[in-house]
């Protein structure tokens, strides 16, 4: 029973928290003087305010700032200002010349070119000697892990100096 008493009068608590609306407030006309005076009592205001979560509306302070005139620097922000833009960016710096590299004399291969073979069927392969060392080798292989063969015509052969990075043409001994 006391349950059966107690349940409807929560209800009506509950409801009437949630519904309890509050009217607005009207809206005076002030003079000068109490605008002046308004914006005091505002500015106190805020500071206890400003750690409120308070979403009413204060519609005194709204009228007062409606009529307030927007006097910024006077820059449209939708447009964008080519002298800024032209003022901020720095000329950019001269470039410097490179400083003339020293050549490099390029050292003859030791290697000598003595012979070619041409085999049915195989790729072409060359005869090369440095020193009392010989050479057998075909084309795109490397020679004393130095040299890579290059392209072998009847008469010559190019040999790419991996070290130097250079490429030198070796003729038929005669």
């Amino acid at each position: 029973m006391l349950a059966g008493a107690l349940v409807p009068l929560a209800v009506l608590l509950a409801a009437h928290s949630i519904l309890n609306f509050k009217t607005p407030t009207s809206i005076i006309p002030t003079s000068p003087t109490q605008e002046s005076t308004i914006n005091e009592s505002a500015g106190k205001n805020k500071s206890r305010n400003s750690n409120s979560l308070d979403p009413a509306l204060h519609c005194a302070q709204l009228k007062l700032t409606e009529n307030e005139r927007y006097e910024g620097s006077g820059r449209n922000i939708f447009q964008i200002d080519s002298e800024a833009r032209t003022a901020k960016i720095p000329p950019a710096p001269e470039p410097i010349p490179p400083a003339p590299a020293a050549k490099a004399t390029v050292e003859q291969t030791r290697l000598r070119f003595f012979g070619f073979a041409l085999i049915f069927n195989s790729p072409r392969k060359v005869f090369l000697s440095e020193g009392d060392a010989i050479f057998v080798s075909s084309e795109g292989e490397i020679v004393d892990r130095r040299y890579r063969i290059g392209k072998i015509g009847t008469n010559s052969v190019e040999v790419e100096d991996l070290i130097d990075h250079s490429v030198h043409t070796l003729s038929l001994a005669g």
